[in-house]
């Protein structure tokens, strides 16, 4: 072995386990900065979508409210009317009566006369924006001679001009409350008018205090609306479940902040995927100049020697030697012009450059060529080769030298990939729709099932550690495969570990037929 390339084999060595470390450093960040990223981006976007649902809430728990109130003091106010009209058509006299006024006219819309011994309450209903309440005042006559002043506030409605009701009731008036199947009508009209169909019930609350309940979590309450003149009752609406009317209404940002997570967590997914396919790939190169420098030294070496045997062992004065050195050295280097031919085949492969020059030939005749000139080969691995075919048709329209060039790359995995004595079979078969095939069965070490797919990648070889007895570069394969792609056809692999393979190729026999392999390896050609 040349002392030149120990130093070269050691720098090689050390880059590899460097860039080995490098990658493995590159991975661990990668996944700390990808996981931080996407626990971050949904940290953020259920801190805004909760917010959303909070203003949302808020919205319409103020929205509800304002428009309950609304609805309560109209259903008061038409009270007021009919119990006027129930007085004018002789009704007893303990019912409510009012007097509606226009305050801007100043004249009374209806009137009624008073009695005796009734009371006399005058409601001022202020629409001013800087004195929105109402006011109640009025005096007692319950009894002659004395005065019982009073002033009840109430919130007016929000629509409708200014008013000034004139009030009369007996002693004894009428029950002030609200019927709530009115209420839960007149409610249920006006949210259905703004799109707020939402279930609620309504409650009458006659407990003085008129405490909210805050027993029950997940419903929207309304404040409570009082209303009532000799007794006050106070009202208030109850949404059961309004979690899906709020859902429905921001729905639209959940669905863009879903798809940002998942589109985010898609993209890093792939993006991990291809760091670990070149993180592989890097893997595969590596090995790949460690095996090809290892077949580039046997060549290199085997001249060397010859050269040294002619130079200084006096095989110059022997022809016979002579010749023989000449053509160990020979061998070697198309040996080695092969390496480095199948190395830039690949390449310009890869990079589209080669177009393949078609032709009519017998690949029967192809195939019987490449054994007969394989026979050294093939008596130094001590090997049998049998050649059958199946069939009459055997004339294939391809590229003559890139065919020529899969099947001996074929047999020599065989031979390299085979026991002590190796058994080869060849089988060419003409299958039906103007298919030909070529098995290459042999009795060697077998392919483990998880790399059965993996040995038509470039540069992969089906891990054996550091050894080198058996040569190879991981490129032949792939090379097959690619050129295969190129005629239309494929290649596929039936192998058992210890227990030989057999390499199957499917071809059209003219370019023009596009075949498709079902699930039960059956070809169905399309033209």
């Amino acid at each position: 072995m040349p002392s030149v390339l120990q130093p070269v084999t050691k720098t090689l060595s050390q880059q590899t386990m460097g860039k080995r470390k490098l990658v493995w450093e590159i991975k661990i960040v990668s996944v700390i900065l990808m996981i931080s990223t996407i626990i971050l981006i949904v940290a953020f976007q259920c801190w805004w979508i909760n917010r959303l649902y909070k203003d949302e809430w808020n919205n319409l728990s103020k929205g509800t409210d304002i428009i309950f109130r609304d609805v309560v003091y109209k259903l008061q106010l038409q009270r007021f009317r009919n119990d006027t009209a129930f007085f004018k058509k002789g009704l007893p006299d303990n019912l409510f009566v009012f007097d509606v006024i226009d305050s801007v006219k100043e004249k009374f819309i209806d009137s009624t006369l008073r009695k005796n011994g009734e009371r006399q309450v005058m409601i001022s209903v202020n629409r001013f924006k800087d004195s929105p309440d109402v006011h109640m005042q009025g005096e007692s006559t319950m009894q002659v001679g004395t005065t019982e002043p009073f002033d009840i506030p109430i919130h007016p409605p929000h629509d409708g001009p200014p008013q000034l009701i004139k009030y009369f009731s007996k002693s004894k008036t009428i029950n002030d409350s609200i019927s709530l199947q009115k209420i839960d009508s007149a409610y249920k009209t006006e949210l259905a008018r703004i799109g707020i169909f939402i279930p609620f019930h309504i409650l009458l609350d006659t407990n003085s205090k008129h405490e909210p309940d805050t027993a029950h979590t997940g419903e929207l309450r309304t404040n409570f609306t009082f209303v009532g003149l000799s007794k006050t009752f106070a009202y208030q609406a109850v949404f059961d479940n309004p979690f899906g009317y709020i859902i429905k209404k921001i729905s639209l940002p959940i669905l863009v902040s879903v798809l940002l997570i998942a589109f985010t967590i898609i993209s890093f997914v792939f993006l991990y995927r291809n760091l670990l396919a070149q993180r592989r790939l890097a893997e595969m190169k590596n090995e790949f100049i460690s095996n090809i420098t290892h077949e580039l030294k046997t060549p290199i070496a085997t001249v060397n020697v010859a050269i040294e045997a002619l130079r200084n062992f006096d095989a110059l004065q022997s022809p016979e030697r002579t010749k023989e050195y000449l053509d160990i050295s020979a061998a070697e280097l198309q040996r080695l012009s092969l390496l480095v031919d199948k190395v830039l085949r690949l390449s310009m492969f890869e990079n589209r450059d080669i177009e393949l020059t078609k032709e009519q030939f017998d690949l029967r005749v192809l195939i019987q060529d490449v054994i007969d000139t394989m026979k050294l080969q093939f008596e130094k691995y001590n090997a049998t080769v049998n050649f059958t075919t199946a069939g009459e048709q055997f004339m294939l329209e391809a590229d003559k030298l890139h065919i020529t060039s899969v099947i001996y790359n074929l047999l020599d995995n065989a031979l390299k990939y085979s026991k002590e004595k190796p058994v080869i079979n060849v089988q060419l078969s003409a299958l039906p729709n103007d298919i030909l095939e070529i098995k290459v069965s042999d009795n060697g070490i077998g392919i483990a099932s998880e790399y059965r797919q993996k040995i038509f990648d470039k540069f992969f070889r089906v891990p054996t550690g550091d050894k080198h007895n058996t040569k190879g570069y991981g490129l032949g394969l792939s090379y097959v495969s690619e050129i295969l792609k190129r005629h239309m056809g494929f290649i596929c692999v039936e192998s058992e570990k210890e227990k030989g393979s057999t390499f199957i190729i499917k071809l059209p026999v003219k370019e023009a037929p596009v075949i498709y392999i079902d699930e039960h390896r059956r070809i169905i050609k399309k033209k």
